[in-house]
């Protein structure tokens, strides 16, 4: 058993810091009025029966029309690229392919779309801010546990963790609001 408030703390921060890229990262993939190259970079796709991120398979870049534009290293790969890009509802439009380069129009986001986008967000984040709780709780039944803290102590130590989940849940409520003002961009 963790002995430490130090060690507690430290270990909990480390795990409310992986939680919190967790959900930046899905954040990130919901798509907004501009084209994103890291998601599509991070789109897996099959190949000789293994999942491959697209950046180790293509270079990808922005056209100066404002399209996605991607170069596959082996041609044979984009019907499978473009599939996959369309499969995922990013938002993408296939304007034209030829011999290995593939181009992709942002398609506009309808009020209708942005609904349910702002509502994917807030759903996200209100699943973030229960793991931080879930996060908080464990916490206090470690403090709880520990006999070698005095009720003083164990106080302090609940005071503290409110204060750090506190701070997490605002880092993660400040990226939804982003996401959002980018939506309604």
């Amino acid at each position: 058993m963790e002995n430490s408030w130090e060690e507690i703390k430290k270990k909990k921060a480390e795990h409310l810091e992986k939680n919190l890229l967790v959900y930046f990262g899905k954040l990130e993939k919901i798509r907004s009025n501009r084209i994103s190259l890291e998601i599509i970079r991070g789109l897996t796709i099959d190949y000789r029966g293994q999942k491959k991120p697209l950046k180790t398979l293509a270079n990808l870049s922005i056209s100066a029309n404002h399209e996605l534009v991607i170069r596959v290293f082996e041609p044979k790969l984009a019907p499978s690229i473009t599939k996959k890009i369309l499969d995922e509802q990013l938002g993408y439009k296939l304007e034209r392919s030829n011999k290995g380069e593939i181009y992709f129009s942002l398609l506009p986001i309808t009020k209708e779309i942005r609904t349910k986008l702002i509502h994917n967000v807030k759903e996200i984040t209100e699943e973030g801010k229960a793991s931080f709780r879930r996060v908080r709780q464990e916490v206090r039944d470690l403090i709880k546990k520990n006999s070698s803290f005095s009720q003083d102590q164990k106080r302090n130590y609940e005071n503290q963790t409110d204060k750090l989940i506190k701070d997490y849940q605002g880092k993660l409520v400040a990226a939804e609001e982003k996401k959002i003002r980018e939506l309604n961009f």
